[in-house]
């Protein structure tokens, strides 16, 4: 299983989420010519000191719960699919 850092902004909790990993891909199923990343870990925004100031994220709101996808690491797996509060989500570059 590949692991990568993602950021994702808790606004309640003042948190971070920095962790994804990759699905492995089913035997019969396409190959993509990325990494998908599915159901992303948070970390705290202080743990997150590999993010600049003008880093460019696609930024989700979910009621309280803000997140931030950088584009960096977006552009590296193409698609993260993700959990908001009335469903899964899928965020592309």
């Amino acid at each position: 299983m590949l692991k990568h850092s993602m950021v994702l902004a808790s606004a309640v909790a003042g948190s971070l989420i920095t962790t994804l990993a990759a699905a492995p891909q089913a035997p019969t199923a396409p190959r993509l010519p990325y990494a998908a990343v599915h159901d992303p870990q948070f970390i705290t925004v202080a743990e997150a000191t590999f993010m600049g100031p003008d880093d460019r994220v696609i930024g989700l709101m979910d009621g309280a719960t803000a997140k931030a996808f950088p584009a960096g690491i977006l552009s590296q797996h193409g698609l993260v699919e993700d959990r908001s509060r009335s469903g899964m989500i899928a965020v592309t570059w």
